[in-house]
């Protein structure tokens, strides 16, 4: 049996995670433009591994270090992301022994919890040999689109974030929690202006904004099989200005659908414009690296946009 090392990503091997990515997911993975913005422009840094059997790339793995409140505090997390092993290799422990090393080194940088929103054939492995716990099952919703998207002004006058940075940092800035958005809410993802900048403005998988004060939403694009859908990405909003966002999104949407994980005090607001919950749902588990994780999903928030599959 040949012998399989686990060795940090360097750049030589770009192609080699990208053909693995391709060839386990197929247009649901990573191009190249957006490879290099997901892991080499993320203001909070990355981790990314290999494993080796000889010169041959078989299997990789990534983490996606971002800034979160946490009971109340700014804390450093890490999201397992954009993972795959060779066929022939599976059922060797690869992704476990990348996962594991990923946990060593996040936690050295000083996170405070690892996280994921595990596929099905992930999901034993990080609640089995991994001693992950899972929180819950993040229900999507969706809306049915019977109209093309009507035409809008840009929002380019009204950025969320700031320009590029000139690399990834691992401190904390020092005003994030200060500048959060979504502030009111449990523990979540930091929405400060680097983060926001980063996550859409300059990605390449080219989403729109709807602004509206101090709210906003993100509008995004996905196919899910032969279809395409619209995504919610993102919708931070005071309840009274959800509806008015929520309306606005709908009008500008294109494809067979918008789809969306609502806030509990905006399930109102997206029930009154025809959204309802569908049977597809975000596997969310984690693992404690310092302090402990809350088990209760009550205690999270996220959206789409915290995923890096929409």
């Amino acid at each position: 049996m040949t012998e399989v090392e686990l060795a940090s990503y360097v750049p030589e091997q770009r192609v080699e995670y990208l053909r693995l990515l391709d060839e386990a997911w197929g247009e649901r993975g990573l191009g190249p433009a957006e490879f290099d913005w997901w892991f080499d422009g993320n203001p909070a840094g990355s981790l990314r591994s290999v494993a080796l059997a000889g010169e041959q790339v078989v299997g990789v793995a990534g983490h996606s270090l971002l800034w979160m409140i946490l009971e109340g505090e700014p804390r450093l997390a890490t999201f397992s992301v954009h993972a795959t092993t060779d066929p022939s290799f599976r059922g060797r422990g690869i992704f476990a022994g990348l996962e594991r090393k990923h946990e060593r080194e996040a936690q050295e940088r000083g996170a405070a919890v690892v996280l994921a929103f595990a596929s099905k054939p992930t999901a034993p492995i990080f609640l089995g040999p991994l001693g992950w716990r899972e929180v819950g099952r993040l229900r999507i919703w969706a809306r049915p689109l019977r109209t093309a998207p009507r035409d809008s002004p840009s929002n380019a006058d009204a950025p969320l974030g700031t320009g590029p940075r000139d690399s990834p940092s691992d401190v904390a800035p020092p005003d994030a929690a200060a500048e959060d958005l979504a502030a009111p809410w449990p523990n979540h993802v930091v929405r400060d202006s680097e983060h926001l900048g980063w996550r859409y403005e300059r990605s390449p998988r080219g989403y729109s904004l709807i602004r509206r004060g101090r709210g906003y939403a993100v509008l995004g694009r996905k196919g899910i099989g032969r279809s395409r859908v619209a995504v919610l990405a993102d919708l931070v909003a005071q309840p009274g200005e959800a509806r008015a966002l929520l309306r606005e999104a709908v009008a500008r949407a294109g494809g067979r659908a918008l789809i969306a994980l609502p806030a509990p005090e905006h399930r109102a607001a997206y029930l009154s414009l025809g959204f309802v919950p569908t049977p597809r749902s975000l596997h969310f588990m984690g693992k404690a690296l310092a302090g402990r994780l809350n088990p209760d999903p009550r205690a999270w928030r996220f959206t789409l946009g915290d995923t890096d599959f929409f």
